[in-house]
């Protein structure tokens, strides 16, 4: 099944990247932006959806815009912290590293 990646961003600098079936939201990936860097706080998929590569279609799409808009990302998201640990190289231009960032010990990854 393909599926359509929908964004949007407010005022307050607080954007997602979501993905719609039959007008309900089934996952979405939320982040907020201040001074180039994007905070990357939550990744979600519907349960029933979950295993089919939905959220790194999401993950793919948040490292495109940031890549585009010469943005830093924050993985506050124990998933995309994963995602950047599995592969540091891929990511080390948009990574922004922090000293705090989560281990991502809750999706299976050994902490630092």
């Amino acid at each position: 099944m393909e599926h359509t990646i929908e964004f949007k961003i407010d005022e307050q600098k607080r954007g997602s990247f979501f993905i719609k079936k039959e007008e309900e939201q089934i996952a979405e990936l939320d982040f907020d932006v201040k001074d180039n860097v994007l905070n990357a706080y939550h990744t979600g998929v519907r349960k029933e959806l979950e295993g089919q590569g939905i959220a790194a279609k999401l993950f793919d799409k948040l490292v495109e815009y940031a890549r585009e808009n010469n943005y830093k990302i924050i993985p506050s998201c124990s998933y995309i912290s994963v995602k950047f640990r599995r592969r540091p190289d891929e990511f080390a231009d948009v990574w922004q590293r922090t000293d705090n960032e989560p281990t991502g010990a809750a999706c299976g990854l050994p902490g630092k």
